[in-house]
């Protein structure tokens, strides 16, 4: 039962968030005869209707359907009635925020909502505007532009790994914030039909909080009217089917104003939400800072220093320890104990074409199952194929997209390994750094390198700020998921570093070659990652810790500091995306209010049941 909820609950905070109004473009909906206006369930002074639960659970299977099979009539149903009571209390919570002025909607946010609500509507006009005009002609490419998808949408982009930025936690103050005049609701959902009517004009802008109406061509008209028509006939019978007006007039102000109070719902639970996770360094909840403050940081620090690593799992959650903030792997590389050393390694893979792979794979020992003397011959004939001219495509640096080559716009435009190589010495050479910079900028500059170049994108997700790749044990042997040429070109660059440790030949920023079956991998040492504790906390006080936390850099290719990553992976398991900090107190609220004796209690006037809910949708 408790996963079930926790997993349940991660998935429907859609559900919380979500508007009950979008059931509304259903095409299907089946009249139900039960007392929609009824009372169902009271909370102080709110009510909820019976309609209101329909309207949520809707929402609510659509998400989570999937998982009825699982779980029991009774189980979903608490899950259910549990989120809308929840729900409800945040807001009654948040409305007293906003009376105190603690929390504050101003003319922007308020500007937002309406424009939330102005888009909602318009997309469902595009939507079926769109589908009219495939009906008369299949053709994509026919589409007025401001019907067409991004045309950027399906290409492959490189992932370039964003540099990690620590941020910490503060106070949401919103005592420099003006509240927005109320509108009168009649006034402002009259203004707003009144510009829906002109439906000939649409949004041309691209990005989603910008706004750029232009006027609709002559020629287009015919078609935005019907697609106009055909969403309020979704409107009217979805009327019909619940028994209410069907006057168009009335029918659009209904669901304008439905759709307002929906949004501003939403943006005033989310703004409560962040509200109460600011607070998480407030000394109510924890002494130094609260959960985030020098005890906390120093207890994880000293759980880290203790954590297990027995099962070798280190390197096959490479991606984790190296890259996530919000991991307790994130520093456990510098916490060996002297067992074992790690080190890592970026690359660019140059692969070998598909005429290419097709001939190795003629040849025995291009399976690495086959015997050695096979796979030895094999890598033999494997080497015939590797030269200089050996190219690769090239992505823009900054949209991660394929560069077309100019003489052939059809084409990809592509690199040479000797280009690649070029290129990188004559810029190392002209950046005029030595020493410890230098390093950080081969680092740095191969990184760059290996996002433009690289047929592995995905190896630019596994590096703190995008520099590290990939992290490989020491001991000889181990492959961990890598390929055994990988590994163990890998080591060689290792092997040389060590041997090379006297005269700093051979260091970090070194690079050779390495041939696997997919082809050329120019690789390059990033780091290397020797046992024990960097922090020592024998005999320390919390603030010591800390202290020595915050002046030890992660690695000398960053320049965040070991409190910061800390910090960022309690951060996250409180507040991130799977955080349980705003759960942990909204449980403990709903609690208060149902052992409450006072105007609070929780009261079920009558539950709808499983059954009634699921003919009201079906």
């Amino acid at each position: 039962m408790k996963k079930f909820r926790l997993k349940i609950f991660s998935l429907i905070i859609c559900f919380v968030m979500c508007l009950a109004i979008f059931s509304g473009c259903s095409l299907f909906v089946k009249k139900d005869t039960i007392n929609r206006n009824a009372v169902a369930i009271t909370i102080g002074d709110t009510k909820i209707t019976n309609g209101d639960l329909i309207d949520a659970y809707r929402s609510f299977y659509s998400q989570n359907y999937y998982y009825f099979m699982y779980y029991d009539e009774d189980t979903i149903m608490d899950v259910f009635y549990d989120n809308v009571v929840a729900r409800e209390i945040i807001l009654y919570e948040a409305n007293k925020m906003l009376d105190n002025g603690t929390l504050v909607i101003d003319e922007e946010k308020q500007n937002e909502i309406w424009n939330d609500v102005y888009d909602y509507i318009y997309a469902r006009v595009d939507t079926k505007e769109k589908a009219l005009l495939l009906q008369q002609d299949p053709d994509e490419e026919k589409l007025p532009n401001r019907l067409k998808d991004d045309p950027h949408e399906d290409e492959e982009t490189a992932y370039k790994y964003e540099p990690y930025k620590f941020e910490e936690v503060k106070l949401v103050d919103y005592s420099g914030k003006t509240k927005a005049p109320d509108r009168d609701m009649a006034t402002a959902v009259s203004k707003f039909l009144t510009d829906l009517k002109k439906y000939n004009a649409a949004n041309t802008e691209e990005d989603e909080d910008a706004r750029e109406m232009v006027d609709i061509p002559e020629a287009e008209l015919a078609t935005r009217l019907e697609a106009y028509n055909e969403y309020l006939a979704d409107l009217i019978r979805n009327a019909k089917a619940k028994g209410e007006s069907t006057d168009v007039d009335e029918l659009l102000k209904k669901t304008i104003s439905e759709l307002y109070n929906n949004y501003y719902e939403n943006a005033l639970y989310t703004m409560y939400q962040e509200y109460i996770n600011s607070t998480i360094i407030s000394d109510e909840y924890g002494a130094n800072g609260g959960y985030l403050g020098e005890a906390a940081i120093a207890e994880k620090y000293r759980e880290l220093l203790n954590e297990s690593h027995e099962s070798n799992a280190f390197e096959d959650t490479y991606t984790e320890a190296m890259t996530s903030t919000s991991n307790s792997d994130v520093v456990l590389y510098h916490y060996e104990n002297g067992r074992r050393t790690f080190f890592s390694v970026q690359h660019i893979l140059i692969p070998f074409d598909d005429e290419t792979i097709a001939i190795l794979k003629t040849y025995d020992g291009y399976e690495t199952s086959k015997l050695k003397m096979f796979r030895d011959f094999y890598e033999q004939v494997r080497q015939t194929f590797v030269n200089d001219n050996m190219t690769t495509t090239v992505r823009d640096f900054d949209t991660g997209l394929l560069v077309k080559d100019k003489a052939d716009e059809t084409k990809n435009q592509t690199i040479t390994i000797a280009k690649i190589k070029e290129n990188f010495e004559v810029e190392v050479s002209n950046s005029g750094k030595s020493g410890d910079e230098l390093v950080k900028f081969k680092v740095d500059l191969f990184n760059k390198y290996s996002w433009m170049y690289s047929s592995d994108t995905g190896s630019l997700k596994n590096g703190i700020d995008g520099a590290f790749g990939f992290t490989i044990s020491s001991k000889d042997g181990e492959h961990g998921s890598y390929v055994k040429d990988f590994t163990n070109g890998a080591r060689k660059l290792y092997e040389a570093y060590l041997a090379g440790k006297a005269t700093n030949k051979d260091g970090i920023g070194s690079y050779a070659e390495v041939v696997s079956d997919y082809g050329v991998h120019i690789m390059m040492l990033t780091g290397v990652y020797e046992g024990g504790p960097v922090v020592d906390v024998q005999n320390k006080s919390d603030h010591e810790i800390v202290e020595a936390l915050k002046s030890t850099p992660v690695s000398l290719l960053t320049n965040e500091t070991l409190y910061q990553y800390i910090y960022d992976s309690l951060k996250d398991s409180l507040i991130g995306s799977s955080g349980t900090f705003f759960t942990d107190y909204r449980n403990k609220l709903v609690k208060k209010y149902e052992s409450s004796d006072s105007e609070n209690k929780i009261v079920y006037i009558k539950k709808l049941t499983y059954k009634q809910l699921n003919d009201a949708i079906n």
